[in-house]
């Protein structure tokens, strides 16, 4: 939850990040069945005292709730569901070390959060592109956009 606040809390404001810290519980659920999934890499990189620095989670698209109407059907079957890593951590390395362990070279997609700039460098960065379409986020993820970025070998 730390990286979720870190991230978010400065882009979208404090009302935003409290409803997060309201949702932990759902948003548990979420990690443990991507945990849970054998079809899904989840990887924890933690300090010398085992304090979790950064997670990551990938597998096979889509996720259950892009079902819902309007959203296009995956553009590729890998999808990068989540990739945090601790401000104290940014700038080292570490990201780029968990993007590469998940997902390696591979086509891939994922969601990224409209306005969310440092990660769309990141990703930018990494061969992924935005896709233009945006699409208003549910659950407590409401009253922001998202949209895809996505890496093929041809982009």
């Amino acid at each position: 939850m730390r990286c979720l606040d870190e991230t978010y809390r400065p882009l979208f404001g404090d009302a935003f990040a409290d409803r997060q810290q309201t949702a932990a519980e759902r948003t548990a659920g979420y990690d443990r069945a991507l945990l849970a999934d054998p079809d899904v890499c989840t990887l924890l990189a933690v300090d010398d005292e085992g304090a979790a620095l950064g997670l990551v989670s990938a597998g096979p698209a889509p996720a259950a709730w892009e079902g819902r109407a309007g959203v296009p059907a995956p553009p590729v079957p890998l999808q990068l569901f989540q990739l945090y890593v601790l401000r104290a951590a940014h700038g080292t390395g570490l990201g780029a070390a968990l993007l590469d362990a998940a997902i390696g070279p591979a086509d891939a997609y994922l969601w990224i959060m409209d306005g969310n700039a440092r990660a769309e460098r990141f990703y930018a960065k990494h061969g992924f592109r935005s896709l233009a379409a945006s699409f208003p986020a549910g659950g407590p993820w409401t009253g922001q956009h998202m949209h895809r970025m996505l890496r093929t070998g041809s982009a």
